[in-house]
């Protein structure tokens, strides 16, 4: 028998003549506490409010000090509303932040770290075309793995799964921010993708789904609404219903109008779905929001309610004033997100949305929790979720689902 080499001594380590083991180590960089939040909490949505503010309190303080004395522009900016560090010290503070609009991400490159430290820059595509670029660091990029790992592994209660991701692989994804951030998912579960080349291959998603369907294994089915509504078509228009979908779940994330402008109620989602994958469930359909300065994701339970993870802290604001907007009132939505290193995650968008202060929800879990409604610009949006409809829907529906049909029979 062949007896197996030694492990090799960690980088660094060093060894006495005659001696087999390490005995000296360079000192690591030791895990900060937001990472540890970040990648090691089983419960992070299950916090009661005094540790769910603490946990504000520490990592959004410490991001602002970070982001201030890092990123000249910025630090202008806060000068210039007359907030530093020093007038930011407790949670109730946090309200002085000075927000980076969104719009900023399409007019400059807003920047914390050196160029050479930027492993990928994230696009999307909004109103009138104009592009965001969010410019991410390796810390930031992980920590963003990290929290979508947590959110939909908490949030789903799904811990292995098969995914059938109605999109591109996250190299076939580039830079557009929605397509990567769903593909990653193959990171936390096996995946196959059904946008290769630009084609949506719905047959080949048909016949994935029709082959899992009924298994003891639960199966997520990912895309933006719009993919799905694809899919479903397909099926359509082969004639085709799959029974035994109880253990199927449909997650959805990205906007919720087609390229052609027409509005896709979720309603009318869920009855295409409900009719065609028969037996799935109603609180199986869940939909996500993410932005591409948001450097993680909001994610729904099973009672269809969006919860944010104990790190982001959340705002509604009023329009007129940017005061704070009284709990359940509309408002313009906005975050404190302390997990990105290389821009400022203080960011106000151009979303209307609702907002309930840190509770327990009916799913039993605690923290803030929004419901985002529609943009404020009056231009119609073209966002990520519109982009990957006109690049892959035209080559999608009743041409392929034809040919899966042909498949089946021949």
């Amino acid at each position: 028998m062949n007896t197996p080499n030694p492990p090799a001594a960690p980088p660094g380590a060093t060894t006495e003549p005659g001696r087999s083991g390490p005995l000296d180590f360079t000192a690591l960089r030791p895990v900060s506490s937001l990472d540890q939040l970040v990648f090691h909490t089983d419960d992070a949505f299950h916090m009661d409010a005094a540790s769910v503010r603490d946990v504000q309190a520490e990592h959004i303080t410490a991001s602002f000090r970070l982001h201030f004395g890092a990123n000249d522009a910025y630090r202008q900016y806060c000068r210039r509303h007359g907030v530093d560090p020093s007038s930011v010290t407790r949670w109730e503070d946090q309200l002085r932040i000075p927000l980076v609009t969104a719009t900023q991400f399409k007019l400059r490159d807003v920047l914390s770290c050196a160029p050479d430290d930027i492993v990928k820059i994230c696009t999307s595509s909004s109103t009138e075309g104009t592009m965001s670029r969010v410019h991410r660091d390796e810390t930031t990029l992980s920590r963003f793995l990290g929290g979508v790992r947590t959110a939909i592994e908490e949030l789903t209660d799904v811990l292995d799964c098969r995914c059938l991701h109605l999109g591109p692989s996250s190299e076939q994804a580039r830079d557009l921010w929605i397509a990567y951030a769903m593909s990653i998912v193959d990171l936390m579960h096996p995946t196959e993708n059904f946008v290769v080349d630009d084609v949506f291959h719905a047959d080949q998603a048909i016949e994935q789904l029709s082959a899992l369907a009924g298994d003891d294994a639960p199966v997520m089915v990912l895309g933006p609404p719009i993919m799905v509504v694809r899919l479903m078509e397909a099926m359509h228009a082969a004639d085709i219903t799959i029974n035994g979908c109880e253990n199927v779940l449909v997650v959805t994330a990205g906007g919720w109008k087609r390229f052609s402008g027409k509005g896709i109620a979720r309603s009318e989602l869920e009855q295409l779905v409900a009719g065609r994958l028969q037996g799935i469930r109603r609180e199986s359909f869940r939909d996500c929001f993410s932005m591409v300065e948001l450097n993680g994701l909001l994610a729904e339970c099973e009672c269809h309610v969006k919860h944010a993870p104990p790190w982001l802290r959340l705002l509604v604001l009023k329009p007129d004033s940017l005061l704070p907007a009284r709990d359940g009132e509309l408002g313009l939505l906005a975050f404190l997100d302390p997990t990105p290193t290389s821009y400022p995650g203080f960011v106000l968008t151009d979303d209307l949305a609702t907002m309930r202060e840190a509770h327990r929800c009916a799913c039993g879990r605690f923290g803030e929790t929004v419901d985002i409604l529609r943009r404020v610009h009056r231009v119609e949006a073209r966002g990520c979720a519109l982009k990957i409809d006109r690049a892959y829907g035209a080559q999608s529906g009743s041409q392929r689902a034809d040919r899966w049909t042909s498949a089946q029979t021949s």
